[in-house]
């Protein structure tokens, strides 16, 4: 199984780009915040989803990678994409609908699964199954 420092170095490889906004994080908070971190992330992809963005094809991949770690992940590693990642992304926001375009199996899976659950109003616990 894959843990944080797995999916952090994979990011961080897939997107260069992410590499400044990682620092920032470390200087303001004296340590990784997993949950903050993907947040950050999150909006960054939502951004560079944006027409015209030299980031896009990098976020496409970047995408792909937080997808394979969501299906290969330890149960905190999809703690963090399934609360930070996807949660982040609402429906209805442009941006964020373009980025789950963008969605392999398992983030759409979690995704569907998210929508349910917000749509009913149950309880967070069946997202991460």
């Amino acid at each position: 199984m894959n843990t944080l420092a797995h999916l952090l170095v994979d990011m961080l490889s897939t997107a260069p780009g992410l590499v400044p906004l990682y620092r920032e994080h470390l200087v303001v908070h004296d340590e990784l915040l997993p949950h903050v971190f993907m947040a950050d992330i999150t909006r960054w992809v939502a951004e560079a989803r944006a027409p015209g963005s030299e980031y896009g094809e990098t976020a496409r991949d970047l995408v792909a990678v937080i997808d394979t770690h969501l299906g290969s992940g330890d149960a905190e590693v999809r703690e963090v994409i399934v609360v930070s990642f996807l949660e982040n992304l609402e429906r209805g926001v442009v941006a964020h609908e373009g980025v789950r375009a963008w969605f392999g199996p398992e983030l759409r899976a979690a995704a569907a699964r998210l929508d349910a659950t917000r749509a009913n109003g149950s309880t967070r616990r069946n997202l991460l199954s």
